[in-house]
């Protein structure tokens, strides 16, 4: 599919890449958590871990021809869908709220961070605006007490390389997984239809996030 794929290096499992840290997962749109980091959020709030999700926009652009969903309609259906899929993971989430492609990178999100945290900001190298920024935001956020490192979404597709690891998931964290990606409704599912330009996630691009282990990438 990519040579970012083909050069992977060995896995790793939820426990030593976590290393007795708590973990906080920066997400920059409603459904990103689950497909970059949602059997490894399972399978460490299972094990009795600190876990939490910081959801950085509010998803409203996604269909941004919808007359039946209007932005803040979007927004609100982007938020309860993010609220059910980390129910199933078993976690909580913090909602930030900025508008989709404006992250803010200056916000200062530190107490939401605890100390000796893991935080895990999606991969610079992603194509996507708000993606970027949000690795930029996990780099100001990052301090000493804090390890920093990245996860892929749109970037396991394309051609870049990068120095990266699976991670080992439970068969259990693969099933809620599949389950929590259902929630989000509006990006997997034709339930918005009157913006045949609007985004949904092809079938067989859920099906890799689901089937393939998860990706964490080195600072």
């Amino acid at each position: 599919m990519s040579r970012f794929l083909d050069n992977l290096g060995p896995s790793v499992t939820v426990a030593d890449l976590l290393d007795g840290r708590s973990l906080v997962v920066l997400a920059p749109h409603p459904d990103d958590e689950t497909l970059g980091c949602g059997a490894l959020l399972f399978d460490a709030a299972a094990a009795g871990v600190c876990c939490s999700v910081i959801c950085v926009t509010d998803g409203s652009r996604s269909h941004p021809k919808s007359r039946t969903w209007p932005p803040d309609r979007l927004a609100r259906q982007r938020r309860a869908e993010l609220e059910a899929a980390v129910a199933v993971l078993g976690v909580p989430m913090h909602w930030l709220g900025h508008r989709d492609c404006e992250v803010q990178t200056d916000a200062d999100i530190s107490d939401l961070i605890p100390q000796g945290s893991l935080l895990l900001a999606t991969w610079e190298g992603d194509p996507h605006v708000d993606h970027q920024s949000v690795a930029r935001f996990g780099r100001r956020m990052a301090r000493p007490d804090v390890a920093l490192a990245f996860y892929p979404i749109w970037g396991r597709f394309t051609e870049r390389t990068a120095s990266a690891r699976t991670i080992t998931a439970s068969e259990p964290a693969r099933l809620a997984k599949r389950q929590a990606l259902a929630c989000h409704l509006s990006q997997m599912t034709r339930l918005i239809d009157d913006d045949p330009d609007g985004f949904v996630m092809e079938a067989w691009r859920q099906e890799h996030f689901l089937d393939h282990p998860e990706i964490i990438i080195a600072p």
